[in-house]
């Protein structure tokens, strides 16, 4: 009887933890909503202000296992991200880790769909060793344009486009 209630213990115990860690990633209707609510704040506010504060690690607009970055198409520029090695890079230098195929251009873009647009690429996850498949939401926000995205082996940005449009 004991190893019973242990071995159903320890299937919760799982069970438990692996929604826990779904819980950490965040999903791409979260995505789509901080890169709304981002493209709102820096239409809203001095540039050099707001700015700032999608380079903090811990801030407002980095949760889960994401975070929202913000580029400057016009001067081909990563103007604002939580990483000190992509902040101040130019667009153009932005690089699928896999394929090292730039995306950069891709993201700029995608933006300029009155709905913003999804780009997919292999991208370094935070607290995560190696590289990982994400697809960024971009939404064009004066200008700027602010950004986003999703870790997800499955979801691709076809699929994705729907939920930009809602």
């Amino acid at each position: 009887m004991n190893k019973l209630l242990l071995g159903v213990a320890a299937c919760c115990a799982v069970g438990l933890s692996a929604g826990a860690w779904a819980a950490d990633a965040a999903t791409a209707d979260e995505v789509v909503s901080k890169v709304k609510e981002a493209a709102t704040a820096v239409k809203a506010s001095s540039a050099d202000v707001v700015l700032s504060e999608f380079d903090k690690k811990d801030g407002k607009w980095a949760w889960k296992d994401t975070y929202v970055f913000v580029l400057d198409c016009e001067h081909g520029v990563v103007k604002a991200h939580p990483s000190e090695k992509v902040k101040g890079i130019k667009v153009t230098e932005l690089k699928d880790k896999a394929t090292g195929q730039e995306f950069g251009t891709a993201l700029c873009n995608a933006a300029k769909s009155t709905h913003g647009g999804w780009v997919e690429y292999m991208w370094t996850k935070p607290g995560a060793e190696g590289n990982h498949r994400k697809v960024a939401y971009i939404l064009s926000a004066g200008n700027y344009q602010v950004a986003a995205g999703v870790y997800d082996d499955k979801l691709t940005a076809k699929e994705l486009e729907a939920k930009s449009a809602q």
